[in-house]
């Protein structure tokens, strides 16, 4: 009797204990796979994805169609720099909207703006383009060569008057060689001209500097304004006497009016102004005196910033002082 009760119960604890080790086995061995894949797999997609996918730069947008030797107008209250950039010392500045003449470009720098170097009334330099939003120069109607202005009323054989400094080249062109910068009312025999090329009228003279005479090429309206005059036409300016100054001697802009003076690119109240100078602007003298418009003209360096130079008017001068070495 105890023999039967005894296996049974033995076969009954075998079992028991054999489905205890399956379960236990179950839940121990499955999670195992599933761990592993998590962490092999789903870690270095992320990273991968993640690290190789460039952010985007922003650059220029497509530059205005122009291209050297073309005319352009820029608008009013814009600055010229010195280089293609914003932080770039600028070397004029333009009141009002003015007609220049592209020379190289167009570089886009800092990813802003596309910049242009034109030659125009003062000092020649870089201007912004602007964006396609709000544009700070337009093209000018026609590529420079295929038309020009109206030039000059001169006849060849004639004498004409230089109304301000201009480069002589040897050849009819902006990038031609320059041989020399005839002085302000200097008089030129005209030899002959005018011939379109690059925008401008060219007229080739024979001009006198220093003693030497020069035969070249100059562009009528290079500077904005009307190079040649017929001397026969131009009325004699009548001019108090030229104060005692010269060339090298320092002094500072003075006025009692509160307002701000220009100071142009040629001697005269027409010319197109070059900076317009706050009282006490320092500056030294480098040429003069010039009688335009009834006043004596003096060719200035502004003090702060060599690179601008234009014409003023002595009526505005003040608390000259003479170089160490002056000149006999």
């Amino acid at each position: 009797m105890f023999k039967r009760l005894f296996i049974p119960s033995l076969l009954l604890i075998v079992v028991l204990l054999l489905g205890l080790t399956s379960l236990v086995y179950a839940q121990t061995a499955t999670p195992i796979p599933v761990n592993t894949a998590i962490v092999v797999t789903a870690g270095p997609t992320t990273f991968y994805v993640t690290t190789l996918i460039p952010s985007p730069t922003p650059g220029c947008a497509a530059p205005l169609p122009m291209v050297k030797g073309q005319t352009a107008y820029v608008k009013g209250g814009m600055y010229v720099r010195n280089q293609p950039s914003e932080s770039s010392p600028w070397v004029n500045y333009y009141q009002k909207e003015v007609v220049v003449t592209i020379t190289d470009g167009p570089v886009c720098n800092e990813q802003r703006y596309n910049w242009w170097r034109v030659s125009g009334p003062g000092n020649d330099g870089w201007v912004a383009e602007g964006t396609p939003a709000q544009y700070f120069m337009r093209p000018g109607p026609a590529p420079a060569g295929s038309s020009c202005n109206d030039s000059a009323d001169l006849n060849v054989g004639q004498q004409a008057l230089l109304r301000l400094g201009v480069k002589v080249h040897q050849q009819p062109s902006i990038d031609g060689l320059v041989l020399t910068v005839a002085p302000a009312f200097a008089f030129a025999d005209v030899l002959s001209g005018p011939n379109c090329s690059n925008g401008y009228n060219w007229w080739k003279i024979r001009v006198t500097v220093l003693g030497v005479s020069y035969t070249g090429y100059v562009a009528d309206g290079e500077n904005g304004i009307k190079l040649l005059v017929d001397a026969d036409a131009q009325p004699t300016p009548v001019c108090g006497p030229a104060r005692n100054f010269y060339a090298g001697m320092t002094g500072y802009v003075q006025y009692t009016d509160e307002t701000p003076k220009n100071m142009r690119v040629a001697p005269s109240l027409d010319s197109e102004v070059a900076a317009t100078l706050l009282d006490g602007i320092g500056f030294t003298i480098i040429d003069g005196p010039v009688c335009a418009d009834g006043l004596n003209w003096w060719r200035i360096q502004i003090l702060s910033r060599p690179d601008v130079t234009g014409w003023f008017s002595d009526q505005w001068i003040s608390g000259l002082k003479p170089e160490k070495n002056r000149p006999t």
